[in-house]
């Protein structure tokens, strides 16, 4: 080829070539896309978040849906600051409706009209992950009133304590750390690892999984459309998300655990000072406390009817221990004692009256009143006034079975 026509040839595959001006350009209109589209997500797609509003469980493991709906939580209006109800399926609530649940029994028992709590609750997440989502998805909550549930049957065997070498799949693994600290039962390959943590850090990336989880019954594009050859995925961008109300799925059985066959057992408990999960609770505590939240935390009730003579010794201690831990750095709790038997659906998750007395044991225990009249805001009879609180800084699910759901099973 003659000297002048290779001159003639443009460089590369494409015939079209930007200059540094059009790149800077078509970046900024990338960029532009990814910031701008969850707002505009959010903009278009209603979510009413009552009074007792939950993440529904068909989206418990949507955590751009959990960070929105804990920014709304975070940053209620000054009149009616919330208190921040953070836990596990026993925060949610796995046998009862919204209202039935702990934080919504703390609205109905609480007899002053400027108190709210709000559920932060998230089914089947344990320590680690719940540590994950606040420090990572729950940024809004800030400078907040937060009773943070302690649920020991995490700890009731290393499997579900996450340090045994077997591998097996856990509830929620997008919220465990990635690299540090090493989880031994976990194998992800390092390429979805490092999908995972980049995941963290842009909010379109969670957006589209919510999308995903939302309307597309947790699948990808590809294999949703070979499931519905003949639909057009458009047309199941509905906007309509599940309620708080929805049932989990399968229906749980809301019966006491006397009634269901199950029997008493004594778990392999791991001792606190080699759980991992204790370790993620106490990190759990720790960001809550960095970003100037007020934490209170709510050990059990376990269902102690259920456990034989010496577990339940080894349970006590164990509480007993967190205590310590609890009172030697300055954070107030309560670890009330079990409810009546016939009050729990299983090991550790009460019926709807279970929580009713629950919240009815927490109002009258004198170091949660300390708590709450103490809080900024409130005067000195424990009413809130009317000064504005710092704003807030900063399908079904793919999770398994929860510890109580498998010690249930007859």
């Amino acid at each position: 080829m003659h000297t002048s026509q290779q001159r003639d040839v443009p460089f590369g595959a494409n015939a079209v070539r930007l200059s540094p001006r059009e790149w800077l350009i078509a970046l900024a209109i990338v960029a532009a896309v990814l910031i701008g589209l969850p707002h505009a997500w959010e903009a278009v797609e209603p979510a009413d978040t009552g009074r007792d509003y939950r993440l529904p469980y068909r989206l418990s493991d949507d955590y751009w849906t959990f960070s929105r709906w804990a920014r709304v939580a975070a940053t209620a209006e000054s009149r009616r600051p919330q208190t921040l109800v953070v836990g596990d399926s026993v925060v949610w609530g796995h046998y009862v409706a919204p209202g039935q649940t702990l934080s919504g029994h703390l609205n109905g028992c609480e007899t002053n009209p400027l108190v709210s709590y709000a559920n932060l609750g998230v089914d089947g997440i344990h320590p680690a992950a719940m540590a994950g989502i606040l420090e990572y998805y729950g940024r809004a909550v800030a400078d907040r009133d937060v009773i943070l549930h302690c649920n020991f049957l995490w700890l009731s065997s290393k499997r579900h304590d996450l340090t045994t070498r077997k591998e097996f799949a856990f509830n929620h693994p997008r919220l465990v750390p990635q690299f540090v600290p090493r989880i031994p039962c976990y194998r992800e390959s390092v390429d979805a690892r490092l999908a995972i943590v980049i995941g963290r850090l842009l909010p379109f990336l969670a957006c589209a999984d919510h999308v995903r989880i939302a309307y597309f019954d947790s699948k990808d594009l590809a294999l949703w459309s070979i499931e519905h050859p003949y639909a057009c995925p458009a047309d199941a961008v509905t906007f309509d998300l599940p309620p708080p109300d929805e049932p989990p799925t399968p229906a749980p059985d809301a019966r006491p655990w006397t009634e269901k066959g199950i029997r008493p057992f004594g778990p392999a408990w791991v001792p606190l000072e080699e759980s991992f999960q204790w370790a993620s609770f106490r990190r759990a505590v720790e960001v809550l406390r960095q970003r100037g939240c007020r934490v209170f935390v709510l050990i059990g009730p376990f269902n102690e009817h259920m456990l034989e003579e010496e577990s339940l010794g080894t349970y006590k201690r164990m509480t007993a221990d967190a205590e310590a831990w609890l009172e030697a750095n300055g954070i107030p709790h309560a670890a009330p004692a079990a409810l009546p038997s016939h009050l729990y659906a299983d090991a550790s998750h009460p019926l709807s009256q279970g929580y009713r007395l629950l919240a009815k044991q927490l109002l009258a225990n004198e170091t949660f009143q300390a708590f709450m009249r103490t809080s900024p805001g409130r005067d000195a009879k424990g009413s809130r006034v009317t000064e504005p609180r710092p704003e807030g800084r900063g399908h079904v699910p793919s999770h398994g079975t929860t510890p109580a759901q498998e010690i249930a099973r007859p």
